[in-house]
């Protein structure tokens, strides 16, 4: 893919952008507990989810990003939490392309900006994995470069873990953008002595051969989606998530305050 021409931004952006080794692994979860996390330590958090497909507009208050803004208890249009919202559940440049239009990545970060003048911190979920398509020249890989933000990235615990994350965390690199952590999410319940095994076997070498820091396994957690709200509450107080926090706020130079 083409790269972009670099936009002008703010270097010293106080945030964070969520991405994952793929989609379905749980970034809105793990996003959603941090947020709920930060805000109970007194944090000023905006949230922003800039592009999510499978969604009515219609529908949005189910959404990832009013998920988020939920968590974070704001109030924001969703025009700017959420720019892009697209019917097809496809990746979001063929979701775009089925409602003839284009993702325009300056859209992107102008609502960034506009959030950003509001708050403290900022904490930015992606789609899918690094190299979702945006446009027919960008991915998401691009978008984080553009923002200038550092990464967290959520992967799986289970078989087939440890390729995901690396090849994840080598795009990254390659791009020079900095990881704050690898946080392993449990997709499903691990029930059987070979899937605890192979569950061990990927957080033990993902440890060893990721050079980030590991947090997790999240436990899985099967009534997520009917009792969002109360699995948010418990799930921000855990130690995965807390470690987290303390690693994004360990990242964040001086003393987080609301922008003038």
């Amino acid at each position: 893919m083409r790269r972009p021409k670099q936009l002008a931004t703010d270097s010293s952006s106080r945030g964070v952008f969520i991405t994952a080794t793929d989609t379905g692994v749980g970034k809105t979860l793990v996003t959603s507990a941090l947020v709920r996390c930060l805000t109970q330590r007194g944090i000023d958090v905006g949230v922003m989810k800039p592009i999510e497909t499978g969604v009515l507009r219609s529908a949005t208050a189910r959404s990832d990003g009013a998920r988020l803004r939920r968590a974070a208890g704001n109030h924001d249009p969703m025009a700017e939490v959420c720019p892009y919202v697209f019917r097809l559940p496809a990746a979001p440049l063929s979701a775009a392309r089925a409602e003839g239009t284009t993702v325009r990545i300056a859209t992107i970060i102008r609502a960034f900006h506009a959030l950003r003048q509001k708050y403290a911190f900022m904490a930015v979920e992606g789609v899918g994995g690094v190299y979702a398509p945006l446009t027919s020249s960008l991915n998401v890989v691009d978008l984080i470069y553009q923002l200038k933000l550092p990464a967290i990235v959520v992967g799986h615990s289970g078989l087939g873990g440890i390729n995901h994350a690396l090849l994840t965390l080598q795009a990254l690199r390659q791009r020079k953008i900095p990881i704050l952590a690898l946080v392993l999410n449990q997709r499903r319940p691990v029930r059987t002595k070979t899937a605890r095994l192979q569950e061990q076997s990927t957080v033990t070498l993902l440890r060893q051969l990721s050079q980030v820091p590991v947090v997790g396994p999240i436990p899985y957690r099967p009534r997520v989606n009917q009792e969002w709200e109360k699995d948010l509450v418990r799930l921000a107080r855990t130690v995965p998530i807390t470690t987290l926090a303390r690693l994004v706020l360990a990242s964040v130079p001086g003393k987080l305050s609301r922008p003038d």
